[in-house]
């Protein structure tokens, strides 16, 4: 090999290490950018885990409330029976029936 081609060789292998420096670097500041959104996204994800809980925890409540609407309405009907049979009583003793 002469002199010539050794040294076109050599340019040949120069180039292609700089190509090869290129792309490593090109695949670092892809990787980094990749961690980066890799990390937004976990950020994100613990975030939704937590609104996740606290809906779940928001449903339990407002299931409880239902119930206890339930019976508090339960337990007005009540008292709106007892407060008309006392009404009864009162109207029919001003009508006259109970005096004697």
């Amino acid at each position: 090999m002469t002199n010539e081609e050794i040294q076109r060789v050599m340019e040949f292998i120069i180039k292609r290490q700089e190509s090869f420096a290129e792309g490593m670097e090109q695949m670092r500041e892809s990787h980094a950018r990749a961690e980066e959104r890799i990390g937004k996204l976990e950020t994100a994800f613990v975030g939704l885990y937590s609104i996740g809980k606290a809906h779940q925890k928001l449903a339990e409540r407002v299931e409880q409330l239902a119930e206890k609407m339930a019976e508090l309405a339960e337990a007005q009907a009540h008292t709106d029976r007892r407060v008309n049979a006392l009404i009864d009583v009162i109207e029919q003793r001003r009508n006259g029936k109970s005096e004697s």
